[in-house]
């Protein structure tokens, strides 16, 4: 796993913020993009709406780093018909994947790296924190009592729980924090987790109750569904001075990941080079590495997929017990060396 070696702000975001100011960079925070103009072929300005009231801005280019849900209620006809691309933004998915974060009083480091609670309800993710800060002193902050953070994401927002009995979108905040903690439990049946570890919890204030459980979320995440490649756009635009900087943008990365986002901002980088005509080292982009020994399955799914048919039937399959139990001859000889190497 590759995880940053402190709280995110600290270890990213801040140390980023003061090298881009130290660039020259003027940051404008508390604002936000109230609309795009365009003539029909270039952007010719930006309205952003801050606390001083709307503001006009122009630039001889535009980069939109904005996530998809945001981007397309700001395509006015004009920039739909010059790029038409940008029309197909409305038909990619996007759903919830948020986190809630409990601090213990006694740290559990649970593994080292992330964990997968597979079968779960909510389809929890889980990363133990303060292994992986190791010059992070949490005793030095807040009331002195935290030494362990547990970060979970859930990602099944709409199916129900086995506490609750109703999806996630429809609990309050304290439903969702028994629901998780719950099936934490229910996973980690070996005494690991005590409830009364926890000193306080936090959940991601995107998800937002305007009812006392009609949650909303302000940050949602974008969904690679089937044919969706068709429907993104490319970091460089048909839009001569606009260039995307996105999760949703075409990449090798081919997911709403960060490291997609990054590599679409590459893309976006070189694109304003090559308009500016400047002659600067343009910014590398690398093909995603897959394992070559899962090269013969890959080329198998693809000939599945084609003929119509689904994947095939994995070789092994995990029992109720835990055990491993084959599925033909193959999976019985591969089975007999793994056991014999233990």
């Amino acid at each position: 796993d590759r995880v940053l070696d402190a709280p995110t702000s600290e270890a990213w975001i801040d140390p980023w913020v003061a090298h881009l100011r130290t660039l020259g960079v003027v940051l404008h925070g508390g604002r936000d993009v109230a609309g795009i103009e365009s003539d029909g072929r270039r952007i010719t300005g930006v309205t952003v709406a801050g606390p001083g009231g709307p503001e006009r801005v122009t630039a001889d280019h535009y980069v939109a780093a904005l996530p998809v849900e945001r981007l397309r209620l700001l395509l006015s006809p004009a920039l739909r018909a010059a790029e038409p691309r940008l029309a197909a933004l409305p038909r990619l998915v996007v759903r919830w994947m948020n986190g809630v974060m409990f601090y213990l009083d006694r740290d559990v480091p649970l593994q080292h790296g992330h964990a997968i609670f597979i079968d779960s309800e909510w389809a929890l993710t889980a990363i133990s924190q303060a292994q992986f800060w190791p010059d992070v002193d949490l005793e030095q902050r807040g009331d002195g009592r935290v030494e362990g953070i547990l970060s979970i994401d859930v990602s099944e927002w709409e199916r129900p729980g086995r506490r609750t009995g109703k999806v996630a979108m429809a609990c309050s905040p304290d439903e969702i924090r028994a629901e998780v903690w719950g099936q934490l439990v229910d996973h980690l049946d070996d005494g690991s987790l005590d409830e009364s570890n926890v000193v306080t919890w936090f959940l991601d204030p995107a998800i937002q109750f305007p009812n006392p459980t009609g949650a909303t979320n302000l940050e949602p995440l974008l969904i690679n569904t089937a044919r969706s490649w068709a429907d993104r756009p490319d970091a460089v635009t048909r839009i001569p001075n606009l260039f995307l900087a996105a999760d949703f943008v075409r990449t090798h990365t081919d997911l709403a990941t960060m490291e997609g986002a990054n590599e679409a901002a590459r893309r976006a980088v070189n694109g304003i080079l090559d308009a500016s005509g400047s002659s600067a080292r343009r910014c590398p982009v690398w093909k995603l590495r897959e394992p070559a020994v899962l090269a013969p399955f890959r080329a198998l799914d693809r000939v599945r997929w084609r003929l119509g048919r689904g994947p095939a039937p994995p070789p092994v399959r995990v029992t109720e017990s835990g055990e491993l139990e084959s599925g033909g001859p193959l999976a019985r000889a591969l089975l007999a060396v793994a056991r014999r190497t233990r």
